[in-house]
């Protein structure tokens, strides 16, 4: 089955619910509501329990950190129904929460079916790129995420995943600022267009390499700008079964 990681404040009671996704073969990982460390790797669906004692910003802080670092299913429960739910809700969820509830018998049902549909959910078609040398990346669109070497989807922001889509389509080839700069924003004029590619090739660069000042994927070309030095047969994979 699963494991879920369960923020939750260590002066709260634990719900009943956490015992029923015991019941159905889940694995429990109780986390520290605000303590986003570096070992969630391995869980792979979040619940963050609202508290009387938490605050708005801090479970704002842990779903946006969640969702920058993984591609996992995050839901927050909140622990009553009152007049801030609306607005907590659309907040959360724009963060990047993928569901927002009010606990009550019915929610360890709604849980798993959403847990149940994302196992039976078919392969997205990636863009797959198949290096000559060197480690694999494959482009998920439908994640706004990329691959490495088979095993870590790293999350991208929409431009970030924008600037590593033109990369790709045009590897082992030189962009300048100029084209990079159309491809993302257009005609729309703006100072200092060098210095707001340069800040996405650094964030990207942060996400995908070992080492980002010894980069081994996005290369600088000098007086020029940036390429993907990969030199990959690109072909696009679909998940077809017989």
């Amino acid at each position: 089955m699963y494991t879920i990681g369960i923020f939750r404040d260590s002066s709260q009671p634990v719900l009943d619910y956490t015992k029923e996704l015991v019941s159905l073969g889940h694995e429990i990982a109780i986390l520290q509501v605000g303590d986003v460390g570096s070992e969630l790797a391995s869980i792979d669906a979040f619940i963050i329990e609202e508290s009387t004692v938490s605050e708005l910003s801090t479970i704002c802080k842990n779903v946006l950190e969640l969702r920058t670092r993984l591609n996992k299913l995050i839901w927050v429960l909140l622990i009553e129904n009152d007049e801030e739910t609306k607005t907590k809700k659309k907040i959360y969820l724009q963060l990047g929460a993928d569901g927002v509830s009010v606990y009550e018998d019915e929610f360890v049902l709604q849980f798993s079916n959403i847990l149940k549909r994302i196992e039976n959910k078919e392969e997205p078609n990636v863009l797959q790129m198949m290096p000559t040398t060197g480690p694999l990346l494959e482009l998920l669109p439908e994640n706004l995420s990329v691959l490495k070497e088979g095993k870590v989807e790293i999350s991208l922001t929409k431009l970030e995943f924008k600037v590593l889509e033109l990369l790709f389509d045009k590897h082992d080839k030189a962009l300048s600022y100029e084209e990079i700069y159309q491809h993302i924003w257009g005609n729309e004029s703006a100072e200092k267009k060098e210095y707001r590619v340069s800040n996405i090739i650094f964030h990207l660069r942060g996400k995908l390499e070992e080492d980002p000042t010894t980069p081994k994927f996005i290369k600088t070309v000098r007086t020029i700008g940036y390429k993907l030095a990969l030199n990959p047969q690109v072909t696009n994979v679909g998940m077809n079964k017989a």
